[in-house]
């Protein structure tokens, strides 16, 4: 089910704590539960991922890309 990006996260937990392997592991579970996209890239922020979200209007969904760091 989608949320809303206003809604907020109730997080029981700090994920910004877990091992980088759960990290991973934590953000394919979001993916997964196909929460909205800009909730997914503030908590993938959280966890120290660089991503960008836009809103692709030809396809009419949202599109993740990484963001490199020079």
């Amino acid at each position: 089910m989608a949320t809303l990006a206003a809604t907020p996260i109730v997080m029981p937990f700090d994920p910004a704590s877990l091992p980088l392997e759960l990290r991973r592991d934590y953000l394919q579970t979001l993916w997964s539960a196909d929460v909205d996209p800009f909730v997914f890239v503030g908590t993938a922020r959280r966890l120290g991922y660089v991503l960008g979200c836009r809103w692709d209007a030809d396809a009419g969904m949202p599109v993740l890309n990484p963001i490199v760091l020079h």
